[in-house]
């Protein structure tokens, strides 16, 4: 196929940690709220990571989603990566261009693991209580 990653691998590796931390706490932060017990959250974090990469336009063209799909796709990390990767791999472009999208995946990654973290620990005190 001789596919070629254009830009710096460090500023695709930082892209793909941001994503993975946002993505996860998502799943996670969800997943705390609907579960019972804590061995539930895995198969929710898939539950709820699932629409968010069909959404970000991880398998479909954001071309081919309606226009209210389109504006709620600004809310997902999974929009956010798949910009800032194709722009990093494909185009060859530096930190300047992506810039925006790192401070959205950063942010987001921070709030997550705050939120996850804080439901988790509900999580946990809840299960000692029964």
């Amino acid at each position: 196929m001789q596919a070629r990653f254009n830009g710096s691998l460090w500023l695709g590796g930082l892209v793909i940690l941001l994503s993975i931390i946002s993505y996860v706490g998502v799943g996670f932060t969800l997943g705390t709220q609907i579960a019972r017990r804590i061995e539930d959250v895995n198969a929710l974090v898939a539950a709820f990571g699932v629409p968010l990469l069909m959404l970000g336009g991880a398998f479909v063209p954001m071309s081919f989603l309606p226009d209210s799909l389109k504006q709620m796709a600004k809310y997902n990390p999974v929009y956010y990566m798949n910009e800032a990767l194709t722009r990093v791999s494909a185009a060859g472009d530096g930190i300047e261009v992506i810039a925006p999208y790192l401070y959205f995946l950063t942010g987001f990654a921070l709030l997550m693991v705050v939120t996850s973290g804080l439901a988790y620990r509900q999580m946990l005190t809840l299960e000692r209580r029964l």
